[in-house]
């Protein structure tokens, strides 16, 4: 496996974290090396693929190596030429928000420590009345959150003087600062010295920790019990369009699904000569390094790097809907949700506070990228665009920054032009909107098919660690805005929040066809609002523990700062014990391909002269598609007759060949089995003996001239049809 990881781990650097990196120069100052390559990744991810998809449809051919080098080429040196063309971008790279003080009134201490108490026995303890006291310590932080926002002064956000030399910590931003005073110099005094390059140090080394553990968390089941097999039943189906991308630069009878992913997935693959069911188990764990980055971006770009330390923390440690994402092998909506959806919030964020054309385009690349990815992804950022639009372009307009509420709006425009455009690609529709019957019909069966799930299953998708410190967060971000904040702390504040809110009510309706992905996806935004509360939350710590081991400050005895210390410790146990047990839980085999299967596959994909097969489910329920991916086909589909009676999604052909499948199954001796094997060139049916009820196994052996036995195992028999009328 070294071998692979690392000739894959080079491919994933030469396509994704370098051919952005001069974009990113280019286009947004970053605060330190993590916030640029995070945007330099999400910029490669938003353009390699586009790059790819043009090059092939130019060349009528799939993702070659060299259409692979091209794609990473031009985006690589059209950054560098533009770079020392125009130069680097230049503006501010500070945080949006001035710092918050620490906490220091008991009450809101003492309901903080009673929440995370009750927080803790939820996690550990799980039972009947687990709902009431999810909603018990809800209340409890939403009132702490309240106490904490009520002791923040509400006047105009202080510029005041830096602060004195030796108070900086990981958590102090080094942008604005909070009005110099005697708490701040009782700050001072209490904080050990560090200069700035020490504590620079220390934030990198604590990200470095941070994005260690992330990779460790997500590569450790599959170092343990999966390789050299996939985890996530997905996978097979990306596995199955990277591979068409690969031959044929498409998928169009497979899946209605947008060619980001596999595009991408195809250029990985070419340039590490690594076939994608060997690719994903390699290089699919690295995207929760990717979510964490995302978090640490837009929470750097809010409150400074240290709480975006913390964002970190929570997206790669704690969060749990990121990690369902990889196990279940949803990877295109892991990169668009909990990557591209971020970023372009990060994104949108920067344009308030520096508008320019830079940052305009910025926010057009960024903000489009998750339409070629992802469909829910698309809905997502449909509505961070209109809840942007009808936010900021008002309120900027009425506090009569004209100038920037334009480049706001050019921004959002060229963005959904960019989306519109993808969309057409991708589905088939444009503007004005050109009906496509496969994509018309995938989306009337979509909407309204999934019910609403259960309010106490919040917790239990996200970990409540997440919950209890998102909501926390949002609340003391939403008392921020009693005070006069300037427009981009304004926008920024009310962005984020309506983005917790607009995924929130996704989950509480079936109308929009996806409550369960609006509820696992809300993790992205509640992580990085928890980063605000958690990150605060240590910096009040931090700084009792000095005031009780010093005992220099009168107004806060060391009695009471030890008290404070011990309350406080409280919170941030309860998150760390919630993230062991949902490590735990996620470190154990998954429901994985069996040997015979794998046989199985190995055999069709020796075999493989063209045409399609037929498969029924694999062990445990795993799709056929496992054994398309494997056997390298991409049809024919098989669904359960229940699933094609009420479906959640069809292929581009529809229904037809779903029940000719299910023909050729369950009656392979008619005469519309016949016709449907050599209207659909069937070359080999594929029966699992565990899937009783499927097919019928006693017509298949009373028709040896009809189906020749090809291969057999204790789990899988292979029959290879005769062409007949």
């Amino acid at each position: 496996m070294l071998v692979d990881l690392i000739r894959a781990l080079g491919a994933a650097v030469a396509a994704v974290a370098l051919p952005g990196y001069f974009w990113a120069v280019f286009l947004r100052p970053a605060a330190g090396l993590a916030e640029r390559l995070a945007y330099s990744c999400a910029l490669s991810l938003a353009s390699v693929p586009v790059v790819a998809v043009v090059l092939t449809r130019l060349a009528g051919s799939g993702v070659t190596w060299w259409i692979s080098l091209a794609a990473t080429g031009i985006v690589l040196m059209s950054g560098i030429a533009v770079t020392v063309l125009r130069g680097a971008a230049r503006g501010q790279a500070g945080p949006v928000f001035p710092r918050l003080p620490a906490i220091r009134n008991p009450w809101a201490v003492a309901l903080l420590a009673a929440g995370a108490v009750l927080a803790l026995v939820v996690a550990l303890a799980p039972g009947r009345h687990a709902d009431w006291l999810i909603l018990v310590t809800l209340g409890l932080m939403v009132l702490a959150g309240v106490v904490i926002g009520m002791g923040v002064p509400a006047g105009p956000p202080a510029t005041a003087a830096p602060s004195p030399p030796g108070s900086a910590g990981l958590l102090e931003p080094d942008g604005p600062a909070e009005p110099a005073g005697p708490a701040a110099t009782a700050d001072a005094a209490a904080s050990p010295g560090r200069g700035p390059r020490a504590v620079a140090a220390a934030r990198g080394a604590a990200l470095a920790v941070v994005l260690a553990l992330t990779a460790v968390r997500s590569y450790e089941p599959v170092l343990r019990y999966d390789w050299p097999s996939v985890r996530g039943l997905d996978s097979f189906s990306h596995a199955v369009m990277a591979e068409q991308m690969l031959a044929h630069g498409s998928y169009r009878d497979y899946l209605i699904y947008p060619p980001g992913f596999p595009a991408m997935s195809a250029v990985i693959s070419r340039l590490s000569g690594l076939p994608p069911l060997e690719l994903y188990p390699v290089l699919a764990p690295a995207l929760l390094v990717l979510t964490a980055l995302a978090a640490y971006a837009v929470a750097t770009r809010l409150w400074g790097r240290g709480y975006g330390i913390a964002a970190a923390a929570l997206a790669g440690l704690v969060l749990h809907g990121a990690y369902a994402g990889l196990a279940s092998g949803r990877y295109p909506d892991l990169v668009s949700a909990y990557f591209l959806i971020v970023m372009g919030i990060a994104a949108l964020i920067a344009l308030y506070q520096s508008p320019g054309w830079r940052t305009a385009a910025l926010v057009a690349v960024l903000g489009a990228a998750p339409v070629f990815y992802h469909q829910v992804a698309t809905l997502y950022e449909a509505v961070i665009v209109v809840l942007a639009a009808v936010t900021a372009l008002p309120y900027l307009w009425y506090r009569r920054y004209r100038a920037d509420a334009r480049m706001v709006l050019w921004g959002l425009l060229a963005q959904s032009v960019l989306a519109i455009c993808y969309g057409w690609y991708a589905y088939g529709i444009g503007w004005p909107i050109a009906d496509n019957s496969a994509s018309s019909q995938a989306v009337s069966i979509v909407l309204g098919s999934q019910p609403v799930p259960p309010a106490g299953e919040l917790a239990s998708q996200l970990t409540p660690a997440i919950v209890w410190l998102g909501v926390l967060g949002a609340v003391l971000l939403a008392m921020g805005l009693r005070s006069r904040l300037s427009p981009p702390q304004a926008c920024a504040a009310a962005l984020i929040l309506l983005w917790c809110l607009a995924m929130y009510l996704g989950s509480r309706t079936s109308a929009d066809g996806f409550p369960y992905r609006f509820e696992r996806d809300l993790g992205a935004a509640l992580s990085v609002t928890g980063a605000l509360a958690l990150g605060l939350i240590v910096k009040s710590l931090w700084q009792a523990l000095a005031r009780a081991g010093t005992g220099q400050l009168p107004a806060l005895s060391p009695a009471r700062a030890l008290a404070t210390s011990l309350a406080l410790i409280i919170p941030v146990a309860a998150a760390g014990a919630e993230t062991l047990q949902g490590v735990r839980a996620e470190s154990g085999p998954a429901r994985l391909l069996s040997t015979p299967v794998v046989a199985a596959g190995h055999w069709l994909q020796r075999h493989n002269s063209g045409g399609t097969i037929v498969s029924t489910f694999m062990n445990q329920g795993i799709s056929q598609r496992s054994v398309l991916a494997m056997g390298g086909y991409s049809g024919l589909q098989y669904y359960l007759p229940r699933r094609v009676r009420h479906p959640r999604s069809l292929p581009p052909a529809g229904r037809r060949p779903l029940l000719e499948s299910q023909e050729v199954l369950q009656h392979p001796g008619s005469c519309a089995a016949a016709a449907a094997i050599a209207r659909e060139d069937i070359r080999y049916v594929v029966l699992y003996r565990g899937a009783r009820g499927e097919f019928d196994l006693a017509a298949f052996r009373a028709d040896p001239a009809g189906y020749r036995e090809a291969f057999e195992n204790r789990s899988v028999i292979i029959y290879a049809p005769a062409a007949r009328p």
